[in-house]
């Protein structure tokens, strides 16, 4: 095995998790865009869209639990020689902070939905509401604002972990963003390597 493959190996991010990613990628994006529209809706429409946002918030939330169990057992890849401690220290201070979105986004959903007026029919399958009786019925204006500023944070977050991949990609030109594509660049060697902690 050559010093390049070796390196390639020791920086990319296994296949479990870059499906993983990509598919929390998609979900949390249906997430969003399914509960912002929710403001300007209301009746059967609102209702629907209950529905698909509750469905994705749920897939979310056990997709996050999965992944931080994968992440326990197979730790994170390696970041580029090229990256400075400053840059990983940032690094994992964002993804701590997503992960911690990741789970708790869909669970102030939850508590919100607990309150809700209206069916919360998620998968079309069940009432969330009748799940989650414990967590009462009162204040639900004030659990939707909690839900919609978790929302508002997370989404702060995500932009900073996407324009902070493009940083990398388009101007240090290093591996980063390549780790969690699968692909590096022919003959690029990345040496010595700092341990990203998540």
């Amino acid at each position: 095995m050559t010093d390049q493959h070796q390196d390639d190996q020791a920086t990319a991010y296994t296949f479990v998790a870059r499906w993983m990613h990509w598919a929390m990628a998609v979900l949390i994006c249906l997430a969003l865009k399914f509960g912002f529209v929710m403001d300007d809706q209301s009746g059967t429409e609102l209702a629907s869209s209950l529905a698909r946002h509750s469905s994705a918030g749920l897939l979310v939330l056990g997709f996050a639990i999965l992944r931080v169990f994968w992440r326990l057992g197979y730790p994170p890849s390696q970041l580029p020689k090229t990256v400075s401690k400053l840059q990983a220290l940032a690094a994992w201070a964002v993804h701590l902070a997503l992960y911690g979105f990741m789970l708790g986004v869909p669970l102030t959903g939850i508590y919100a939905a607990a309150a809700h007026d209206l069916a919360v029919l998620s998968f079309w399958m069940f009432d969330l509401r009748e799940g989650v009786q414990f967590l009462g019925v009162d204040n639900f204006e004030t659990r939707r604002s909690v839900h919609t500023f978790a929302m508002d944070a997370f989404l702060v977050f995500l932009i900073l972990h996407i324009g902070g991949a493009l940083v990398h990609q388009f101007y240090f030109k290093d591996d980063v963003l390549r780790r969690m594509t699968g692909r590096k660049k022919a003959g690029q060697s990345t040496g010595n390597e700092v341990r990203q902690k998540f």
